[in-house]
């Protein structure tokens, strides 16, 4: 009985439940038990280590980082809604001006960006006066 190969251009659910597990924290008790389940408390050294080994494969699978990165940006998505409530908060209170300016500060900073768009990195290339070259023709 071979090893389970998954196609490179397609994610499996269970890879694709391994990766978020790993962007998450997850510890690897969990992960053993969750996607392949083996209890590590009661597992022989064999089937641990098919696990682990199973687990390394996966790393490095060609769609490893493309579900991970995804992953990461719903993390992001959240924390940056929670970093926004918490910043309004600390501007619109009263008891420490300096954190309230401090707060409306940074909400200037960041809103400025997502506003206007990001200006700032915008590149234009001109290509002007380009030179005769002329053909074989011409000699």
């Amino acid at each position: 009985m071979g090893a389970q190969k998954f196609p490179k251009d397609k994610v499996p659910v269970k890879l694709d439940m391994f990766v978020r597990m790993e962007a998450n924290l997850v510890s690897r008790e969990e992960k053993l038990l969750k996607l392949f389940g083996v209890d590590i408390h009661t597992a022989t050294p064999r089937e641990i280590n098919n696990c682990d080994a199973t687990m390394c494969r996966w790393r490095k699978h060609p769609m490893y980082d493309a579900i991970w990165k995804d992953e990461l940006a719903s993390q992001d998505y959240e924390d940056y809604s929670l970093s926004r409530k918490v910043l309004r908060k600390a501007m619109r209170q009263e008891a420490d001006q300096w954190l309230a300016m401090q707060s409306a500060v940074n909400v200037m900073n960041s809103s400025g960006k997502r506003i206007y768009g990001d200006e700032d990195r915008a590149v234009t290339v001109k290509v002007e006066g380009l030179p005769e070259i002329g053909s074989p023709d011409q000699e």
